[in-house]
């Protein structure tokens, strides 16, 4: 009764080949949609390995959620709604170390199936995840501490803004700094497993890219987030949501936008130069 679902999960559909030739000339948009068929049982299996790893961060969130769903005495105890969301914040903080190494593990699967390219979905993930675990570490890090920053300024910016209207001039900036932040992740994981950089060219790029392609930054980013709110929000009554799509679907949309900005800023750079430089040998 099963075997079949489990065959095409493990295996692919055998009524779906991987793409041909004409497939991958198609445009970015067409060929997205042509990848997605083609890989979605795997992208299932890959999200429920990536999940495994933000189970914590889940755990978490889910809990407090839970706690103060049902007793609203909850944020009495903790002080306030400011300050219980500055502690869960705080907490996330090392459940996203933990889940830093596989985000460079998937990220690097979803970027090798979103260019037509091979990639098994445990090995691939298990060797990115080693090569890249310190460095994702730390991104991660610095993820966490920006996250508590940026809530810490947007808190007091809304208290004083009370008093002086500069001081909502200063929310609503910190607010567009935030989002631009947040849309430079796209490009952060898919250079870590692409290119030899540092960290901080890494973060220097992202910003970059996203400046340069602001407007369909922007758009895509909202659709990934907004795919990921609508299933982590029916996630929180049935957790299985988050396991089979909650992850990997939002972010093959984003790889596959930050595989189409490398193309066009990096990569054409990279092959005229590699072409360049043996006849500029003497």
């Amino acid at each position: 009764m099963f075997g079949g679902f489990f065959n095409r999960m493990y295996y692919g559909n055998p009524n779906k080949p991987d793409l041909k030739k004409e497939d991958v000339q198609e445009g970015p948009i067409k060929l997205f949609f042509i990848v997605l068929q083609v890989r979605f049982w795997k992208l299932i299996q890959l999200n429920l390995l990536y999940s495994l790893f933000w189970v914590p961060a889940f755990a978490v969130v889910y809990m407090n959620l839970m706690a103060v769903a049902q007793s609203p005495e909850f944020l009495e105890a903790a002080g306030n709604l400011q300050s219980f969301l500055l502690s869960m914040l705080i907490l996330l903080v090392p459940c996203m170390l933990i889940a830093g190494p596989a985000t460079a593990g998937t990220t690097y699967v979803l970027r090798n199936w979103s260019r037509d390219e091979h990639a098994w979905v445990w090995s691939d993930f298990k060797d990115a995840l080693k090569q890249n675990w310190k460095e994702s570490i730390l991104i991660m890090l610095i993820n966490g501490l920006a996250l508590i920053i940026f809530y810490v300024n947007i808190l007091f910016y809304t208290v004083q803004a009370q008093s002086s209207f500069l001081f909502v001039v200063l929310r609503y900036f910190i607010l567009v700094i935030g989002v631009i932040y947040a849309m430079m992740n796209m490009f952060v994981f898919p250079m870590l497993v692409t290119y030899k950089l540092k960290i901080r060219d890494i973060f220097k790029n992202a910003l970059i890219f996203t400046i340069a392609e602001l407007p369909r930054a922007f758009v895509i980013f909202l659709l990934a987030f907004l795919l990921f709110g609508v299933v982590f929000y029916y996630s929180i009554p049935f957790i299985i949501p988050f396991f089979i799509v909650g992850l990997t679907f939002p972010m093959f949309i984003t790889v596959s936008f930050a595989n189409w900005v490398f193309n066009k800023y990096l990569n054409k750079k990279i092959e005229k130069n590699e072409k360049a430089e043996p006849n500029e040998a003497p």
